[in-house]
């Protein structure tokens, strides 16, 4: 784990903000609460599950063996593929959907981006919370009610989770590279936004930039979620409904906090 001291550890702010699994540990050293965001889709989908009373259990991506064996701990089962029957990566699949109504245990997500980075997060001494815009401001107000049960500064760190691919060649040393994603960043800067609005504004130069991006550009959050290059991939396979629904601001006062590996709403 980083020092909260280095110069990447946002260490003198109250409102911390990074990318992916590699960002999430520079700010983590000191931080009460993590809102992670992964708008298309992982934390869009839990909270589109909490929205049904779904518990989620997140899980990396590859690890099939490893997410059947939690989903048969947990009593549940594992999320398909999206556009099969049942639950899946897609927040459709929750929305409206008669079927999770049946359900008897949580539902293990596989992601490589948001439910990886949850996966990570569920061992440590941290509020671990799933930020979308959906929920943005009852995000804001869950973490305002945290530093009131504290009775003391609350340290925020928000993880965007952005889009892991290979770099071209491998990349410098090989690995994994995180792509850029304007849904998350528009997000993470949305929570910000309600953040400051709560009176929780000393905010790293990071989250004020992203805060900036959203404050700037919020008329057009829509439009710009929705020209995005992951939004475009998804409506070319079919989940135009699925961008649709994430790009809704504050439609959902649920929070849905990881307790046990699960996320509950």
């Amino acid at each position: 784990m980083s020092d909260s001291s280095a110069p990447f550890g946002q260490a003198k702010y109250q409102v911390r903000f990074d990318w992916g699994a590699a960002g999430a540990e520079r700010i983590l050293p000191g931080a009460h609460v993590v809102v992670v965001v992964d708008v298309l889709s992982f934390t869009t989908g839990v909270v589109a599950a909490a929205e049904r009373g779904v518990p989620v259990a997140p899980w990396p991506a590859g690890d099939e063996a490893g997410a059947a064996a939690l989903a048969e701990r947990l009593g549940g089962v594992v999320a398909g593929r999206r556009g099969e029957a049942g639950p899946t990566l897609s927040p459709m699949s929750f929305a409206g959907a008669e079927a999770v109504d049946e359900l008897d245990g949580p539902v293990v997500i596989p992601s490589p981006n948001g439910g990886a980075i949850a996966a990570r997060l569920a061992e440590r001494e941290v509020v671990v919370l799933a930020g979308a815009l959906r929920n943005r401001t009852a995000v804001a107000d869950r973490v305002l009610a945290l530093q009131e049960e504290r009775g003391e500064r609350t340290i925020v760190a928000i993880v965007a989770a952005g889009e892991r691919e290979t770099p071209a060649g491998g990349g410098a040393g090989g690995g994994e590279a995180i792509r850029f994603a304007i849904e998350d960043q528009l997000a993470a800067g949305a929570i910000v936004d309600a953040l400051v609005g709560l009176g929780i504004d000393h905010t790293s130069p990071e989250a004020a930039v992203a805060c900036a991006a959203f404050e700037g550009l919020r008329h057009a959050t829509t439009h710009l979620i929705g020209a995005s290059g992951s939004a475009v991939e998804l409506v070319e396979q079919g989940f135009r409904t699925d961008v649709r629904f994430a790009s809704e601001r504050d439609a959902s006062r649920v929070v849905p906090e990881l307790r046990g590996g699960v996320f509950l709403g």
